[in-house]
């Protein structure tokens, strides 16, 4: 058995984790909208500065467990984005 557990190993594939402390200044999703990769999910406000957190891929944002003007620390999940083929989403288009 491990003596630590490797923080990786315990959120969900997807997650978008807090690069650092801050307070989330602004949420441009809400939990079930389609994102593309690149695309902006919050700002961050840490050190007097906003952070754009965006999509890592195409996909559908399933958690969103932070709100407006949150506080939040270093690797707290802010987000996940599940991915989902180009395919799934046309279809119903």
């Amino acid at each position: 058995m491990p003596t630590f557990v490797d923080p990786a190993d315990v959120i969900a594939e997807g997650s978008l984790l807090a690069p650092m402390p801050g307070s989330v200044a602004r949420l441009a999703v809400a939990v079930g909208d389609r994102v593309k990769a690149g695309q902006p999910v919050l700002w961050l406000e840490a050190m007097k500065m906003q952070h754009r957190i965006d999509a890592p891929v195409d996909g559908v944002v399933s958690e969103l467990p932070v709100r407006e003007g949150q506080q939040i620390d270093v690797g707290a999940v802010l987000a996940v984005v599940e991915e989902k083929a180009a395919e799934e989403g046309d279809a119903s288009e």
